[in-house]
C-alpha cells in the first residue's frame, strides 16, 4: 500500500515538508493564517494565499482533493505534508488541520519564498504530463464555436416575441382609455 494518496500531484521530500511547517509556525506569530479546509478554500478562491499547506493524511482525502486544482487554477503555490496534526500543531490550534493557508507570511517570508521555490523546481520536473495535458485543454476550445452559432438562431425567434409584446401593451393602453372614457 502507497503512502502517497490518489490526489497528491507531486512528491515532496521530508526537508520540504519540514520547511513548510516552520513557514506555518512562523506565520501564526505575526503573520495571517486560514486554518481548515473551507477557510483555505476561500482564501484561495479570493486570491489572498501566498502559499497552500496540504495534508496528505486527510481521510476522505475528497476533503482536499479540490484544493490542488483550485490553487492552481489561481496560480498560487502549494506544498504536501504528511500528517494533518503536525498541522494543525504546527497552526497553534489543538485540532488536526487538513490544510492551511498562509495569507500574511509575516517573520516566515524568507521561509515562505524558499518552499514556494522549491515546490516550484519539484512541479518542473513533472512538466511533461502537463504538456501532454495541454492537448487535451484545447480540443473544448473549439466545441464553444460550435455553441456559439446555435444561439445565433435562437436570438432571432427573440426579435419576434417583443413584436408580439407590443401589441398586448397597444391593448393594454387601449383597455385604459376605455375605461378613462
Amino acid at each position: 500500500m502507497s503512502k502517497k494518496p490518489i490526489f497528491v500531484r507531486f512528491d515532496v521530500p521530508p526537508e520540504i515538508m519540514e520547511r513548510a511547517y516552520e513557514a506555518v509556525k512562523l506565520a501564526k506569530e505575526d503573520g495571517k493564517l486560514r486554518k481548515g479546509a473551507n477557510e483555505s478554500t476561500k482564501a484561495v478562491e479570493r486570491g489572498m494565499t501566498k502559499l497552500l499547506v496540504i495534508a496528505q493524511d486527510v481521510d476522505p482525502p475528497e476533503i482536499v482533493a479540490h484544493l490542488p486544482l483550485l490553487a492552481e487554477e489561481k496560480k498560487i503555490s502549494y506544498v504536501y505534508v504528511d500528517s494533518k496534526v503536525k498541522l494543525g500543531e504546527a497552526a497553534g490550534i489543538d485540532v488536526p488541520s487538513a490544510a492551511i493557508a498562509i495569507v500574511e507570511p509575516g517573520k516566515g517570508k524568507p521561509l515562505v519564498d524558499e518552499v514556494i521555490s522549491k515546490v516550484s523546481s519539484l512541479r518542473l520536473k513533472g512538466a511533461p504530463e502537463a504538456k501532454e495535458e495541454a492537448p487535451k485543454e484545447e480540443a473544448p476550445k473549439e466545441t464553444p464555436k460550435v455553441k456559439e452559432e446555435a444561439p445565433k438562431e435562437k436570438e432571432e425567434p427573440k426579435k419576434e416575441k417583443p413584436k408580439k409584446k407590443a401589441p398586448k401593451k397597444a391593448q393594454g393602453e387601449a383597455e385604459k382609455q376605455k375605461e378613462g372614457d
